[in-house]
């Protein structure tokens, strides 16, 4: 009686145990298809909200380049949706905030490159910035990255007059051009499934390709007051 015992406790045990995993099973694919949709209505309204302010943003940002500084990526100032949804699983993991958090703390959806030549760079990024301020623009967020270890230039978040969140970054054309070489890398280095020997690697190449940056005269100078 005892074995026959033994043996139903065991069957029930495993039968319990199977059921468990089946109702975990289920509950994390529910989990991660709450998720994927909600990453990806927050991704979409995202877009759409810049896509309605990006003409007059694009107007206002192409009067910036003159004296031979032009923009760069212009068919690619609005994120990819695949990226952005990337960007805000990434964010929230890093930061341990919820999707929602992490999506308002993405300032990139629309963002804009000028590249300036290296004798005009010092000059041209504050006339870039009070063009800007002048026109009813607000500078939330001023970063001089200049002799930064794994990147350099200038990243600008800005606040449009409509209220659209907009980065603007100034570069040359020889620390675009190492920007654009080093993002393979880049995206190693964010990535939350790379793995730790993977980061490792890309950490070094990233700051290999930082060392080749040349940085303008007066550059790590230039400062904004932000708003």
């Amino acid at each position: 009686m005892n074995q026959m015992r033994k043996i139903s406790k065991h069957i029930s045990d495993n039968v319990v145990d199977s059921i468990n995993l089946q109702y975990f099973r289920s509950s994390l694919t529910m989990l991660t298809a709450i998720m994927v949709m909600t990453i990806t209505v927050l991704a979409q309204s995202m877009i759409a909200e810049a896509q309605v302010a990006e003409p007059d943003i694009t107007r206002d940002v192409r009067a910036l380049a003159q004296n031979g500084s032009y923009l760069a990526g212009l068919n690619h100032r609005i994120k990819e949706e695949d990226s952005l949804m990337q960007k805000i699983l990434a964010d929230a993991v890093k930061e341990s905030v919820d999707l929602g958090r992490a999506a308002d703390g993405i300032s990139d959806v629309l963002r804009y490159t000028l590249v300036i030549k290296d004798e005009d760079y010092s000059r041209q990024v504050p006339e870039a910035l009070e063009k800007l301020t002048n026109s009813g623009y607000k500078v939330v967020k001023f970063h001089n990255a200049w002799g930064g270890k794994f990147y350099q230039g200038i990243n600008v978040q800005l606040l449009s007059p409509s209220g659209i969140k907009t980065e603007l970054q100034f570069h040359t054309p020889n620390s675009y051009a190492i920007k654009q070489a080093s993002h393979e890398v880049y995206e190693i280095r964010r990535n939350p499934a790379s793995a730790p020997e993977e980061v490792a690697e890309a950490t070094a190449q990233s700051i290999a390709f930082n060392d080749m940056v040349k940085v303008p005269s007066g550059a790590k100078d230039i400062v904004w007051t932000e708003q």
